[in-house]
């Protein structure tokens, strides 16, 4: 199978994992009517997880948890888990990517895939280690626990743009619309990633462009792969 193809492949691995996970946060209990329009239990955020990542205080674990803590701890233990799936799939598709981008005939395609490769498995790790935290802040309600988990979603996030926007370089120039359209995929997600760093909310809009990109990706990759082999500058 060649290199595009497995590109391919593991793009669409994302991408189904991503929605079962997406299916599975469906099962948390939600806050009445009432009790949202009294407080604001999960802040600025929209998704439990999203907010559990950057919990500020072990008093809000409940309130993220909420209304019954132990069925929607369960929830996010199994959401957490389906996560380190889809960790391993992201992480393989980040290494992929980047070696399609470092046999690009460039003389600075070597180096940037390189430091692309580094980032989307800094990524990777971050994310695995802020799972980790956050299934042992469930249980100790420790707030130095809470601060890893934060330390480490930031990370995560920070390293993933960093690669997202360099990966975009992988499918600049080449010879045909599909690459150009995924390429600017990959810069939006880039951008709104970025801002989302200074206003973390804005970090659950990045899953939608995610999703039609990497499904772009896997299509041309899978049916039209010899659009994605040109590796010249």
């Amino acid at each position: 199978m060649s290199l595009v193809r497995i590109v391919g492949v593991l793009a669409l691995l994302v991408v189904v994992v991503a929605l079962v996970m997406l299916k599975a946060q469906g099962q948390f209990e939600e806050y009445s009517e009432d009790v949202l329009k009294q407080q604001r239990p999960l802040g600025d955020f929209k998704g439990r997880v999203l907010a559990m990542e950057f919990v500020s205080d072990k008093s809000d674990i409940d309130k993220i948890l909420g209304p019954n803590v132990p069925h929607n701890r369960a929830i996010m233990e199994k959401v957490l888990t389906i996560d380190f799936v889809w960790i391993g799939c992201y992480g393989s598709l980040f290494a992929a990517i980047s070696w399609l981008l470092m046999r690009r005939r460039c003389p600075w395609a070597r180096y940037l895939g390189f430091v692309a490769l580094v980032a989307g498995l800094g990524s990777a790790a971050f994310d695995i280690r802020e799972n980790m935290k956050i299934l042992a802040v469930m249980k100790s309600y420790d707030q130095n626990v809470v601060n890893q988990v934060n330390d480490a979603a930031l990370l995560k996030w920070t390293l993933g743009f960093v690669a997202i926007s360099l990966l975009a370089i992988a499918f600049q120039d080449l010879a045909n619309r599909f690459a150009n359209w995924i390429s600017i995929g990959f810069m939006v997600i880039a951008v709104i990633g970025f801002i989302g760093l200074w206003r973390y909310p804005l970090l659950g809009i990045v899953g939608i462009p995610l999703l039609i990109t990497l499904t772009a990706l896997a299509i041309t990759a899978l049916f039209w792969p010899h659009k994605l082999k040109e590796n010249t500058c």
